[in-house]
């Protein structure tokens, strides 16, 4: 299923480079929608994101161009081979892609919240863990230097499920999840609270600033503005937590930084 939901990814892919507003009367619009997710059916995906997409596109007057990123690294090569006019993409790749000429807009509203857990009474040697770049990657590793919690080995899984999976199986003894993965274990009894992971923004609305600072903010009204029905439409393709979203140009997104430069990548 995996393997067919990846090939049939393939089919979104447009020809590179890919230029921001090239004035062709189209907006592009990058989303990697997180590790829980990265595996959306396209037509599932299309479906269910293209309200959000059609909803920025006419704030612009422009036709929507929807891109599907599978992976963090995939995306973030997007910014290398060519620019897109907008990401919508989780925080540690928001991060990046700040720093390659592109501004916040909008993110949801709600922040990015989770745990390390640990199983009770054992001696934590191996510590589970997303995708490698993940925000629960970067904070679990950043959680874990800042409390001084030794040095435990460290397997990247593809999913939160994975994850749990991991730590069910006594592969390892610690792990790193969002909040409601995070719950949902503990309520086992087998699992305790490790450590509370740092709040931060969460997905994030980014528009190159190519754009003008009108047409930025256009967007991000759109963003805020979105019908409740397009809102929960999109929830189905992002592995958080979507109500809404607010305009928040200055959301700090430093500790996420930190924490992406101390896990050395």
């Amino acid at each position: 299923m995996h393997r067919r939901g990846f090939l049939a990814g393939l089919t979104l892919l447009p020809a590179w480079p890919l230029m921001a507003y090239a004035g062709d009367g189209t907006l592009s619009i990058g989303i990697y929608p997180g590790t829980g997710k990265a595996d959306v059916f396209m037509d599932d995906f299309r479906t269910a994101a293209m309200p959000f997409a059609r909803a920025l596109g006419a704030s612009l007057g422009l036709k929507p161009n929807l891109m599907l990123f599978r992976t963090i690294k995939s995306t973030l090569r997007s910014l290398d081979r060519g620019r897109l006019d907008l990401y919508f993409v989780p925080p540690s790749v928001a991060v990046s892609v700040l720093d390659q000429d592109y501004s916040p807009v909008a993110r949801v509203k709600d922040q990015a919240t989770g745990l390390l857990v640990r199983r009770k009474g054992a001696t934590i040697e191996t510590m589970a863990l997303t995708e490698k770049e993940s925000w629960l990657d970067v904070m679990g590793r950043y959680t874990i230097k800042r409390n001084k919690a030794g040095t435990p080995k460290i397997l990247n899984f593809k999913t939160q499920e994975d994850v749990s999976i991991a730590l069910e199986r006594n592969y390892a003894q610690a792990g790193s999840l969002r909040s409601k993965a995070a719950n949902a274990l503990l309520e086992k009894g087998d699992f305790e609270v490790w450590y509370a992971l740092p709040n931060t923004p969460d997905f994030t609305l980014l528009a190159s600033n190519r754009l003008t600072a009108a047409e930025q903010d256009k967007l991000g009204i759109a963003a805020v503005e979105l019908r409740q029905e397009a809102v929960q439409s999109l929830q189905k393709t992002i592995h958080s937590k979507v109500t809404g979203f607010v305009i928040d140009k200055e959301a700090d997104y430093k500790t996420i930084k930190t924490a992406i430069k101390g896990a050395g990548y």
